[in-house]
């Protein structure tokens, strides 16, 4: 999980309920304005102390808990991705397995989240996974939410548009040059915007 823009989804959640500015927030927080517009812009990463001085100043009140974490959801897809390109989930094998692996929790991601009900699959999406340290899969998990939000026709979750879920130069999800020009001609609306070059069957199971 990317605590930054946990904290920048909760803190304009928190605002935008109350009917604040953030102005208006920081007066009945005594916390600055700037640093409540890092906190929503994602720059800043907010101690628990922090979030409960923004809760109380419009009368809520922070209250952490613990719950399993669904197999399907995004973050636990951007950790298993995670895992199989650092080689920390199939040890040993190699970088083409590796990549292999990736793709396979990427597809089994893209089957769970259209196959759930519209409820299911918000509450799958709606927390930001953790950045995996390659814009490409970055790009990727974003890419499967935004296209499958659009084919349901609600509002992507905000983190899906955060600049590091971009990348550039486009990228060709496969190595033979030949399957270029099929790629970009076949590849989801979504995924184009995120720079993701995949052609619908390429994103099919197996």
């Amino acid at each position: 999980m990317d605590g930054k823009s946990v904290a920048s989804e909760l803190v304009r959640e928190l605002r935008r309920r109350a009917g604040l500015s953030q102005r208006a927030l920081a007066a009945k927080s005594r916390i600055p304005q700037p640093t409540i517009a890092e906190i929503e812009a994602g720059r800043r990463e907010p101690s628990i102390t922090l979030l409960s001085r923004l809760a109380e100043g419009v009368g809520q009140e922070v209250v952490l808990k613990l719950k399993p974490m669904h197999p399907h959801s995004a973050v636990a897809t951007a950790n298993r991705v995670r895992d199989r390109l650092s080689g920390s989930a199939g040890e040993g094998w190699s970088p083409a397995l590796r990549q292999d692996g990736a793709l396979r929790a990427m597809i089994d991601f893209k089957d769970a989240v259209g196959s759930a009900p519209t409820e299911e699959f918000v509450q799958l999406v709606e927390t930001p996974p953790g950045l995996i340290g390659d814009m490409r899969w970055d790009a990727f998990i974003a890419a499967v939410v935004e296209d499958e939000s659009a084919t349901r026709d609600v509002a992507p979750p905000h983190w899906a548009n955060e600049g590091g879920r971009f990348v550039r130069p486009l990228w060709y999800l496969s190595d033979n040059k030949a399957l270029h020009a099929w790629e970009l001609a076949n590849a989801p609306g979504a995924y184009v915007r995120h720079g993701v070059l995949a052609a619908k069957e390429e994103l099919e199971s197996a």
